[in-house]
């Protein structure tokens, strides 16, 4: 097998960061009220969401949301990873991403919309309102409680993020409906 110098090293570096970042987890993170708050910010809205989510739409409503925290997922890691922003607080050491907003807070913001606003123009205002409300609302928020760091963003970046997030993710479910009920 070929060694490649620059990738063990790259390897090594990488391995001692995540150790690192473990030992910060298990020492500073865990059991902070930062990490109980994250602890009911990823339970409580599925909590609420079961209450009110339509159930004759549940598949419909349920695949919109793993959509949106499958592609959230993915551009949070890739603005971690960019050093465009980074979180001091998770609720586990494993990955880079904001467990608790891709797959709790996002998705179910989401799908609240997406059962009531079937429309698209109300669709749209929603997710205009939505977006300002987490770019100016909960980002700064999450950094004063110290749980969120914008190195190389601002507010206003997010703002088309969380839109057209949501946007590509109607359409995406519009064609799948569409293919769905050709069958």
């Amino acid at each position: 097998m070929k060694r490649i110098p620059m990738f063990e090293e790259m390897y090594d570096l990488q391995s001692a960061a995540d150790a690192t970042g473990r030992e910060f987890w298990f020492n500073n993170v865990v059991f902070s009220y930062q990490w109980w708050l994250l602890v009911a910010v990823t339970f409580i809205p599925y909590i609420v969401w079961w209450k009110i989510v339509d159930r004759r739409r549940l598949f419909e409503i349920t695949t919109y949301g793993l959509l949106v925290a499958l592609l959230s997922g993915l551009l949070d890691a890739i603005g971690v990873e960019t050093d465009a922003w980074d979180y001091k607080y998770d609720l586990i050491p494993l990955l880079d991403v904001f467990i608790a907003y891709d797959i709790a807070v996002l998705p179910v913001s989401y799908m609240v919309i997406y059962q009531y606003f079937t429309k698209w123009q109300p669709f749209i205002i929603a997710h205009i309102i939505l977006s300002f409300v987490f770019a100016f609302g909960a980002e700064p928020l999450l950094m004063w409680l110290d749980i969120y760091q914008m190195m190389q963003w601002k507010h206003i970046y997010s703002v088309p993020g969380y839109f057209f997030l949501a946007i590509f993710l109607r359409w995406v479910m519009g064609r799948l409906m569409k293919k769905n009920q050709s069958l």
